[in-house]
C-alpha cells in the first residue's frame, strides 16, 4: 500500500471516528439525557485512544509510524489528564 493510500485510509478512519462520537453526543443532547461534560469528554478521549492504538497496530507505512506513535501518546495523555481532573473533583 502506498503512503498516500495509507494516509487517506487513516484520515478517513479518523473522520469516521470523530463523526461517530459527535453523533453520540448529539443524540444524548436531543434526548435531553443528563450528562456531565467531563464524563462525556473522558469517554470520547478513551475512544480516541483506543482508535489511535488500533491504527498504530495496523500501520505498515514507515512514514506513518511516527505519526501513529504521536497520536497514541497524545490521546493517552488527554485521557489521563481528564481522569486526573475527575479524581480531583471527587476528593
Amino acid at each position: 500500500m502506498s503512503s498516500l493510500t495509507s494516509t487517506n485510509v487513516y484520515l478517513r478512519n479518523m473522520k469516521n471516528l470523530f463523526n461517530k462520537v459527535k453523533n453520540e453526543i448529539t443524540e444524548k443532547a436531543e434526548r435531553k439525557e443528563p450528562t456531565n461534560d467531563i464524563f462525556v469528554n473522558v469517554e470520547c478521549a478513551r475512544k480516541e485512544w483506543e482508535y489511535a492504538k488500533n491504527i498504530f497496530e495496523n500501520v505498515s507505512d514507515p512514514d506513518l509510524i511516527d505519526y501513529a506513535i504521536y497520536n497514541v501518546e497524545a490521546a493517552e495523555k488527554k485521557y489521563t489528564y481528564l481522569i486526573k481532573q475527575i479524581k480531583s473533583m471527587t476528593v
